[in-house]
Parts: structure tokens; sequence; C-alpha cells
């Protein structure tokens, strides 16, 4: 089952029988609707009870907002700023560069202009490794940062001082537990702005209701770092005999090559052939 031929480019989530149990329960049985106050108490405490990363100085971000996903959290962002009112490093997610906006090295970042990266990073398999560049770098020309940290659910190891003051907001969401069906998240700002998350949160709570109530039925059901819990000894396995390095994202290895590569289906079948 541990074999080179199941190996992708493309970087697969994991699945897992309590995950798939999870989902089954929540459309088989009756189900009661939450409040955006009692999601946003939930799943802040969910999202802070990570015992295998560590984020510092959570507590300057007491403005929290649901999104739907990190992508919610992104087309906010560059509703806000328009199309040119903000920048992208190299290596970034490819929803920017399918539409044609291509990142820069930190040197070449602009003044005054924000800039908005993921953490961890698919291509680095761990938080950027020019971080402490990258915030050096903002800090020289006053550029705000906003993070999206949609793999941060399914990252281990990853260190963030998050009380440099460059740092205005990021967000994150259960969507990597394999849930591309259900992307419901949270938002962190220093300061909340007027913008669309803004707008569904204060002026429309009862957007999306079913979503929320679905992530408090997960939160209440699946721990915060089920995955690397879960199929952390199968990550060390798969690269051990495949001749692969590991990285901080469960579903990621590198080749010889240093190249990231998918080890999700592999990490998927072994869960199934446990059962």
């Amino acid at each position: 089952m541990i074999s080179k031929e199941h190996l992708t480019k493309k970087l697969f989530m994991v699945e897992d029988p309590n995950l798939s149990a999870v989902k089954d329960s929540w459309f088989h049985n009756q189900q009661s609707n939450v409040s955006l106050k009692e999601y946003i108490m939930i799943a802040d405490e969910w999202f802070k009870s990570t015992d295998i990363n560590n984020l510092y100085g959570w507590e300057s971000f007491k403005c929290v907002d649901a999104c739907f996903g990190c992508t919610h959290f992104i087309e906010s962002f560059i509703i806000k700023h328009g199309w040119d009112g903000f920048q992208i490093l190299e290596d970034e997610y490819n929803y920017y560069t399918l539409m044609g906006k291509e990142g820069v090295s930190v040197e070449n970042l602009r003044p005054n202009v924000p800039l908005i990266l993921s953490m961890p990073n698919w291509k680095h398999g761990t938080r950027r490794k020019d971080w402490v560049s990258i915030v050096t770098e903002c800090e020289r020309k006053n550029i705000d940062i906003h993070i999206d940290f949609a793999w941060l659910t399914i990252a281990k190891d990853i260190d963030i001082d998050l009380t440099h003051p460059c740092i205005k907001s990021f967000a994150m969401s259960i969507s990597k537990y394999n849930m591309s069906w259900n992307r419901i998240g949270l938002r962190w700002s220093r300061q909340r702005h007027m913008d669309s998350i803004t707008m569904s949160n204060h002026w429309q709570p009862n957007s999306n209701t079913n979503l929320m109530a679905y992530g408090v039925f997960f939160m209440k059901n699946i721990e915060r770092d089920h995955g690397w819990n879960y199929h952390g000894a199968n990550h060390y396995k798969v690269c051990k005999e495949l001749n692969l390095y590991s990285s901080d994202l469960l579903h990621v290895a590198f080749d010889k090559n240093n190249q990231p590569i998918g080890i999700g289906k592999i990490l998927t079948e072994l869960s199934n052939s446990t059962v």
C-alpha cells in the first residue's frame, strides 16, 4: 500500500474514518442551529487549543469575525484594497497567479502597500523560511501584513510571534480537514475595518448559519490537532519507506530534489485499512 505510485504532485488533503463519521452523523441526524455569537466563542477556543503549534500574542487581536473559509478572508481583503492595491510574495497560493497576480521577492516589496501571504507555505513545507526577512522589510517599508493560516490546522511546529505591529489580521478555517464543502472559519483583526466580512457579521449575522452549525458540531467531535495525532506515525512511516523527507504539513513530504510531493492519498488509504 505504501508505494511511490500513490505519490502525487497535487497536494491532496487527508481523509479518515473519524472525519467521515462526523460528516455522516451530521447528515443523518437532526441538528440544531447556532447563533453567530456561539459559533465565534466555540471556534475561537478550538483554533487556539493546538498543542503542537505556538502563536504568540493572539490576545492583541480582539476583533473576531466569522468568515466562510480563508478564501472569504482573501476576497474580502482584495475587494477592500483593489487588485492593484496589495502585493504577494513568490511561491504563493495559486489563487492569485491563476488570475494574473505575480509574486515578488522580499527585497522588491513596495512600500506602504499591504501584503497578504499564506502560512504555513506549501512550497516550504513549514512557515516561510524568509519570515524574519519579511517582517524586517515590512517594518522598514511600512507594509501591513495579513496572514492566511488555512493550512495551520494540518501543521505542526509552527511558531509565529503575532505581536509585531505590522501584522494586522489573520484567518483560519476547518476546510483542510478534507472539508472543501464547508469552509467555515474565523478572522482575527487588531482593528475592525469595513469590508464584506464585517458587513456579513454585523448586518447579516444569520448568513449561512448552517455552515456555522456544522462548524460547532465538528469542533465538538474532532480535536484541534486531530490530523497529526491520528496520522503522524504513518506520515513518518511513509517518508521512511519511500525515502522522502518529512515536512511540518501532514500531507506533504519532500523528494531528493527538495520538491514538495503529496502523501495525502497514501495516508488516507492507510487509515482506511485499519478500520
